[in-house]
């Protein structure tokens, strides 16, 4: 634009230059010749007339004497002007010479009119005065002929003139429209920019997957809040990681953008305000305290929300929240504190299996820190000897003998015996739990191998966590165990869960089949609690598969419950497959469980787990049982 304007300038000031260097002469020279050019013109008019009339009445020449000396004058001095304006040109040569001779005829003519007297009709007057005319009307001729080229080049310096100006104008127009497109153009990029600071300023603050505002403008916002009460919910989506795992991150990030869809539309229809910390994490804030019905009716409309199914492509995933709850300002006088222990609540409500909501107390903390400290105590266990195997009998239904026991984990801690439920779920949430899943094999197999040396040959089955069976050195650890051990493989029975399997189904079937090429028995273990396919579980190089004991424990009184069971025992032997049903406590389970042709039992109804001296003792009883 500025390369525009010092053009522009530099044309308007050349074509200033040509206008001024084109007009120049016309105002200094055209101008005042075609003024005396006509002045030059009015005084032959004049003289003319006078020689006219005095053609067509000789009589009159006394007043033509008395007129000829002003006409004389007048046409002298115009001359002398056209001359002085004109100067030396050959276009006055011609008019020059004219005018001399119409003055060297006039005296000629006043001597004739003098002598003639009355008598002025005279021939040889009129012939004087006819010359005269003649001469007078060239000369007119002449200066009219220069009047036209004087006024012709005028017009033509002004056409020049004008051209140049119009030339200008069209500059000045197209200056005017680059002007405009170059403004429109700026405000255009101004505008552009703009947009690119605020989308900027909102990615800055905003979660870039579902668009809502993020962790670090979540806790701006608590900071930012008035000393009223408000409330803090965090949640999750409950089994999110087994989604992903199923059906992969691109369905899981569609479902997470559908999922905060929806509980942005109705936490704000409730007055909440939703925010996205990671993952399938959300935290929403409402302006009531957590006692108050709004509050009550908003975590209702929230969960509700949520458990309908979502779907996308034929899939149809059914869905719930865990979610934990502070209020402000009980709970915490600043955003940190009031975030902590919404997070604590959180992590109870998950490990009270989700799908429901958990208000913060201080016994939270408690536990926490209780649950932090045994942490640090399970750390050290394996070095303190503080971890003993337990053994559970499995029995026969076909003879009613013993098969095998299964391995079960116990911690003695200060003497006392610490209940699994409160340290496996730590120990796999920690990580600890790979550590204490290869000391437990370590131990069965030292245990196996120790009966087997005894002459007997029980099978031994151990659980193994998801974490242990994905973890990088499984395999290698499970491989050098047997060769390190010299146990028999076909003895040691590795029970693996079921949804552990289904969560890499394609590399789960690769490391079971290497499994049971190590020669090792395999079973499922929990089934039916899971999601299998029936396609995968014939796929799977799997030797037994094991009920549950939620299935056992109510199939008396829950036909559904029975008809599962039966299922399941059917389908185990038509894949061939052993069928071991847990968790049996009473004769009448048993007595089903034969009926239905179930192949085996393990639960208090035959034996409780038992430490490994009495397990020893109940493996020689029941070897002395069957040899009598």
């Amino acid at each position: 634009m500025i390369l525009a304007s010092i053009a522009l300038s530099a044309v308007m000031e050349h074509t200033t230059s040509s206008i001024r260097h084109s007009a120049g002469p016309l105002l200094e020279r055209n101008l005042p010749m075609l003024r005396h050019l006509g002045e030059l013109g009015g005084s032959l008019q004049r003289y003319q007339q006078a020689l006219e009339q005095l053609s067509a009445a000789p009589a009159s020449h006394r007043h033509f004497l008395a007129q000829l000396p002003q006409l004389r004058a007048g046409l002298e001095r115009d001359f002398l002007a056209l001359r002085l304006g004109m100067g030396e040109q050959p276009a006055l040569a011609a008019i020059n010479a004219s005018y001399w001779r119409l003055l060297a005829q006039g005296p000629a003519l006043v001597t004739k009119l003098e002598q003639a007297g009355l008598n002025a009709s005279s021939a040889e007057l009129a012939a004087i005065t006819a010359a005269f005319r003649i001469e007078a009307a060239q000369l007119r001729q002449r200066v009219a002929v220069l009047h036209e080229s004087v006024q012709g080049a005028i017009y033509a310096g002004g056409a020049s003139a004008e051209k140049d100006a119009m030339g200008m104008t069209r500059l000045v127009h197209l200056f005017d429209i680059l002007a405009l497109l170059t403004s429109g153009f700026l405000l255009y990029h101004v505008r552009a920019r703009f947009r690119v600071e605020q989308q900027l300023e909102h990615a800055a603050g905003h979660d870039p997957l579902t668009g809502l505002a993020h962790r670090r403008s979540f806790e701006a916002c608590l900071r930012s809040l008035p000393a009223t009460p408000h409330a803090v919910v965090l949640g999750t989506i409950d089994r999110f990681s087994r989604i992903v795992g199923g059906l992969g991150h691109g369905f899981g990030d569609r479902m997470i953008v559908g999922l905060a869809g929806r509980i942005r539309q109705v936490a704000e229809a409730s007055g909440g305000q939703v925010f996205r910390l990671d993952g399938a994490n959300f935290a929403i804030l409402y302006r009531w305290a957590r006692d108050s019905a709004e509050f009550e009716a908003a975590i209702s409309a929230l969960r509700d929300e949520v458990r309908v199914p979502y779907s996308h492509q034929g899939h149809e995933i059914f869905t719930t929240l865990s979610l934990g709850a502070a209020s402000y300002p009980e709970h915490g006088p600043q955003a940190e504190a009031l975030l902590r222990n919404a997070d604590a609540a959180l992590q109870q409500a998950r490990q009270a299996g989700g799908d429901t909501l958990v208000h913060y107390s201080e016994e939270i903390n408690a536990q926490a820190g209780a649950r932090l400290a045994l942490e640090a105590r399970l750390r050290h266990a394996v070095e303190r000897h503080e971890l003993e195997l337990h053994y559970q009998p499995q029995q026969s239904l076909a003879d009613g003998n013993l098969v095998g026991f299964e391995a079960l984990v116990r911690w003695r801690r200060d003497g006392q015996l610490v209940p699994p439920d409160q340290f496996i779920a730590l120990a796999e949430e920690s990580g600890l739990i790979v550590e204490l899943g290869n000391w437990v094999l370590e131990e069965a197999c030292r245990q196996l191998h120790a009966w087997q040396a005894m002459g007997v040959a029980p099978m031994v089955a151990v659980n193994i966590s998801p974490r242990q069976f994905a973890a990088p050195g499984f395999l290698p650890h499970i491989e050098a165990l047997l060769a390190t051990s010299g146990v028999n493989p076909a003895q040691l029975e590795l029970e693996i869960t079921e949804s552990v399997v289904m969560e890499d189904a394609e590399g789960a079937i690769a490391l079971l089949r290497r499994l049971r090429e190590l020669g090792l028995t395999l079973a499922i273990d929990d089934f039916g609690t899971g999601y299998s396919s029936l396609a995968y579980l014939s796929r799977f190089p799997i030797h037994k598969l094991k009920i549950d004991q939620s299935f056992v424990r109510n199939m008396q009184g829950v036909a559904e419950q029975a008809a599962i069971v039966q299922a399941t025992i059917g389908l185990g032997h038509s894949l061939g497959l052993t069928v071991i049903a847990e968790g049996v406590e009473t004769e009448a389970q048993r007595a089903l469980l034969s009926g239905w042709q179930c192949d085996q039992i393990q639960g208090y109804h035959y034996s409780r787990p038992l430490p490994a001296l009495a397990a020893s003792r109940f493996l020689h009883a029941s070897d002395q049982r069957q040899a009598a």
